[in-house]
């Protein structure tokens, strides 16, 4: 809807009398945090909702990697654009984009755990858009390749991907997708990748995310 409202107004304002040139005043630079709402293009005319999970430098960010794909474009909650996605590694078995951000934008880089290993009991922690801070415990601490199912607004609208994923019992539901896993200390050690209502979410481990995307 955004592409379709913007091409009407630009040719609308095209029948418009032309008046003196007025200077603009810079827009506001957007302000990237983890944990705020996006929206990723999918088709001209719908978009996917998921979670910021993590600012890793202040040039990228990363989501989960079933939000969006290579190119498409990322927004924040009123529209203005954040960045684009630059690497999504789904199709390597893991469920994490990296989102290259607008120039000049303010951001608020994480505290990221590269290196973090995983035990059965280890509390962990997150915030989506959805279900807000949720709090819980790894279940299953053996990175393995899981399925997921979703719904898309796009064709195929039934989606299913397959990556490496630990599991937790944290609460999570739709929107929450790309929300940042954080360990004891407030690190983030993974993406969300999928939940369900049993309280059993699964999260992709940023250790996967090769450096040269870091």
């Amino acid at each position: 809807m955004r592409k379709k409202f913007l091409a009407a107004a630009v040719l609308v304002a095209g029948m418009v009398t032309a008046t003196p040139a007025v200077t603009a005043e810079a827009a506001p630079a957007v302000s990237v945090r983890s944990g705020m709402l996006i929206y990723v293009d999918e088709t001209i005319i719908t978009e996917s909702k998921c979670t910021l999970g993590a600012v890793i430098s202040p040039v990228k960010a990363i989501t989960a990697g079933h939000c969006g794909e290579v190119g498409r474009s990322v927004y924040d909650n009123q529209g203005r654009k954040i960045g684009r996605i630059s690497a999504n590694r789904i199709t390597k078995g893991l469920d994490i984009a990296v989102i290259r951000l607008v120039p000049r934008a303010r951001v608020a880089v994480d505290t990221i755990n590269w290196r973090s290993g995983f035990f059965r009991g280890q509390v962990v922690t997150k915030r989506g858009v959805t279900t807000g801070f949720t709090r819980g415990v790894i279940s299953d601490p053996t990175p393995k390749r899981r399925t997921a199912n979703g719904i898309s607004f796009a064709p195929p609208f039934l989606v299913r991907h397959a990556t490496v994923s630990v599991r937790a019992n944290l609460r999570s539901a739709a929107g929450d997708s790309g929300a940042g896993i954080r360990d004891a200390n407030g690190a983030i050690i993974g993406i969300l990748s999928s939940g369900s209502s049993e309280r059993s979410t699964a999260f992709a481990p940023v250790k996967l995310l090769p450096q040269y995307l870091r």
